[in-house]
């Protein structure tokens, strides 16, 4: 709930400098059902998973994300999309209540998705200066968990450090909000938060219990339990490592630059104007 709490105020800040006329509705070069749009995001990400206390907002522990995407304007209200996505995450036990555990990771992990967005209303609603949309998808992203260790970073998920092999392209479901900050008349700037659920509790490398090292390799029993590094008695096999009744998951908040690509209905609207272009609206006017 927190973390939904979380997204809903970043997006609403969006929604509120729109309201002061940062916005503007081109009617010269608006969405018309038919046109493709060419999108480029870059945002900064949000860990949600095993190494975070979900509410602790003094140690968000942000990584960075760089998107791009494709989206198709079927209706007025209704655009499909698709994209491809890498996004750095990262997290530790350390400034949390496990932190005599001392586990830690980071990632940089790829995925891609295909959705929907939704418009909230019809875009000429004269009652709403801005029109927010509702995104939902769904997609594969492929999990690269590591550590650093004596100076060395090391890929976690082929040394089973809880002794199970776990499947590393797990399937995502990713839902948000997104609102436009303003427009031209060929390029669009719109704010979105997206949160994305990930169908495996390994993205962070932690889920059940702790494994009998015995017949692990040197490496990785000292990366499965690292409380030997801080001086600590090592925990026994079948110890509580992480928590397996939730999987983990990431919210990304991104700017997205989209360009919105001259099609036919495009043209043809622009000739129903005889090549003279209409006065551009500002929110707020």
């Amino acid at each position: 709930m927190k973390r939904i709490q979380l997204g809903v105020l970043l997006v609403a800040l969006g929604v509120f400098l729109s309201s002061y006329g940062v916005a503007q509705r081109s009617e010269y070069w608006r969405e018309r059902p038919g046109s493709w749009m060419l999108n480029a995001g870059l945002g900064t990400t949000r860990y949600l998973g095993d190494m975070n206390e979900r509410g602790d907002l003094a140690h968000l522990r942000l990584g960075v994300s760089a998107a791009l995407a494709v989206a198709y304007r079927y209706s007025n209200r209704l655009t499909f999309r698709g994209e491809a996505q890498l996004y750095y995450i990262h997290g530790t036990q350390q400034d949390t209540y496990l932190a005599y555990n001392n586990l830690s990771f980071h990632s940089i992990n790829p995925e891609v998705w295909a959705g929907i967005q939704f418009d909230l209303w019809h875009p000429d609603d004269p009652n709403h200066i801005v029109v927010p949309y509702l995104i939902a998808g769904a997609g594969f992203t492929y999990i690269t968990p590591k550590a650093t260790y004596q100076g060395q970073s090391y890929s976690l998920a082929p040394l089973h450090t809880e002794g199970v092999s776990y499947n590393r392209l797990p399937v995502i479901l990713r839902y948000g909000l997104g609102v436009p900050l303003f427009a031209n008349e060929r390029f669009k700037w719109n704010l979105e938060g997206i949160y994305t659920h990930v169908m495996s509790d390994y993205v962070d490398d932690v889920s059940t219990v702790y494994p009998d090292r015995t017949n692990m390799s040197p490496l990785a029993a000292a990366l499965s339990d690292r409380r030997l590094e801080l001086g600590q008695t090592p925990n026994q096999a079948g110890a509580k490592r992480g928590n397996n009744t939730r999987n983990d998951g990431y919210f990304i908040l991104s700017g997205r630059l989209i360009w919105i690509i001259s099609t036919t209905k495009q043209q043809h609207y622009r000739l129903m104007f005889g090549g003279v272009r209409p006065k551009k609206i500002v929110y707020g006017d």
